[in-house]
């Protein structure tokens, strides 16, 4: 063997528990390095005097007596888990509180009611009437807004912006109406919602 064997090689080779090439490895290296070869020898002669001193099977005296004091301190050595104190629900108080709880709630409900909502034609309840404002980030830009009833539409008047010059392409970000396979075999009738923004 050219190079020294490493460390578990070694250690299997001093408890004489290599085999085949292996063994042959490390016995040819063995034999340029006394201090090996005494040390297995000492390891050998160590195993050979526990062997004749210690049986290597032993019964207990009493097994069940030993088992059961094992499982014993296994149980001792766990933490003891503190039993709760269930005074509260198991007793009367926790329905009354519960009572006392639901009725607090319904007196409380009956003291905070609003008046009733006012209902429109259609019997959907009528939207409170706010007054739009109309936010700008901008400073120097002031908005004002109409309502065309004849457009059905509402128009943003925005003054201190620059005008848009009439060359900008804005067909990347038109809505075009697509049909879509769903809506063609549905009835041919295309869907208002159905398309894409570009």
């Amino acid at each position: 063997m050219n190079t020294n064997p490493d460390e578990a090689t070694l250690a299997l080779w001093l408890e004489d528990e290599l085999q085949g090439e292996d063994l042959a490895a490390v016995d040819s290296w063995a034999m340029s390095q006394p201090d090996q070869l005494a040390a297995r020898a000492q390891t050998r002669a160590w195993r050979a005097m526990v062997a004749s001193a210690i049986p290597a099977v032993q019964e207990p005296p009493y097994p069940d007596f030993f088992n059961s004091r094992v499982m014993q301190a296994i149980r001792d050595s766990q933490p003891k888990a503190v039993p709760r104190k269930t005074f509260f629900r198991k007793s009367f108080l926790m329905p009354m509180a519960a009572c006392a709880g639901m009725v607090l709630t319904f007196w409380v409900g009956t003291k905070t009611r609003n008046a009733p909502p006012e209902y429109d034609v259609a019997g959907a309840p009528k939207a409170i009437p706010v007054e739009p404002v109309i936010y700008t980030p901008e400073k120097g830009v002031n908005a004002e807004w109409f309502a065309s009833a004849q457009a059905s539409a509402t128009v943003i008047v925005l003054n201190g912006v620059a005008a848009i010059p009439d060359t900008t392409d804005f067909s990347e970000t038109v809505y075009v109406p697509m049909d879509r396979e769903m809506d063609s075999t549905a009835g041919g009738a295309m869907n208002p919602g159905a398309g894409t923004i570009r």
